[in-house]
């Protein structure tokens, strides 16, 4: 009997264990002389080929005006995104139109926000001061920000300069070097003319395709640097301004009130 229960333990052991519930419950197990739980047989589950889907533009533009001006501001780019798409894929009268007044709306709304901006700014005294409210108080900034930006190009005048490239078919290229030369007399810098047919090179490097393309070179520590500052021509104003803007952008310049944007 001993060998007869030590046989079938070793069957019990090598087909299979019982489970963790084989004294504890009620219904199966040893108490139904139950050694192995029943196997549960594994179904095949079939996958599903996936179908390729394409998703439809819709024929027609439609803005929920009613609700417009209640919608959040992400929800309102998607709404012209998706009407700029449909017009542009079916342009008829009424998809075009719409997307222009929502365009238009978008603008409107822009337009608001910058005249109260202005109004309340003026309203405030931390803020106020940065707006001129006067002709008296527009000339003194105006006085100040020559008067500035003269030192700012004197202090630069040995370190710095202008590269221009121009091409031969280049009809803006003969007046822009006049502005040059009143730069030049004014205060005191160097320029330098590049023809882009014989140093197309130099071109490549820079990227030039415009022209004139006009370059800000900064010698600093024997290593020169070149930001572009404009293509095309420029009248003088129009180049101080952009010089003037790149050197605050780029840290040499701290007083914001010289910069033009």
């Amino acid at each position: 009997m001993l060998l007869l229960l030590l046989l079938v333990g070793v069957v019990f052991a090598q087909e299979c264990k019982p489970a963790k519930n084989f004294y504890e419950d009620s219904q199966r197990g040893w108490f139904w002389k139950e050694y192995c739980p029943p196997k549960e047989e594994k179904k095949e589950v079939k996958k599903e080929e996936k179908k390729e889907e394409y998703k439809l533009a819709p024929l027609e533009v439609k803005i929920p005006w009613h609700i417009l001006d209640r919608l959040h501001p992400d929800e309102i780019q998607k709404i012209e995104k998706e009407a700029r798409a449909i017009a542009i894929m079916y342009p008829t009268r009424h998809n075009v139109l719409e997307h222009m007044k929502l365009t238009r709306w978008i603008r409107d709304r822009s337009v608001k926000y910058a005249r109260l901006a202005d109004y309340y700014m003026r309203q405030d005294p931390n803020l106020s001061y940065d707006i001129p409210t006067a002709l008296p108080m527009t000339d003194a900034l105006i006085v100040y920000r020559q008067r500035e930006r003269k030192k700012v190009f004197e202090k630069y005048a040995k370190t710095m300069g202008l590269l221009v490239v121009e091409n031969e078919g280049c009809f803006e290229c003969p007046g822009f070097r006049l502005v040059l030369e009143d730069f030049k007399k004014r205060y005191g810098w160097d320029y330098l003319v590049v023809q882009a047919e014989r140093h197309p090179n130099l071109v490549a490097r820079l990227g030039s395709s415009n022209f004139p393309d006009i370059f800000l070179v900064i010698n600093e520590k024997g290593y020169p640097k070149h930001f572009r500052v404009g293509s095309g021509y420029k009248v003088f104003s129009q180049l101080e301004d952009a010089i003037i803007l790149t050197l605050f952008m780029e840290g040499y310049v701290k007083d914001e009130k010289i910069v033009a944007y």
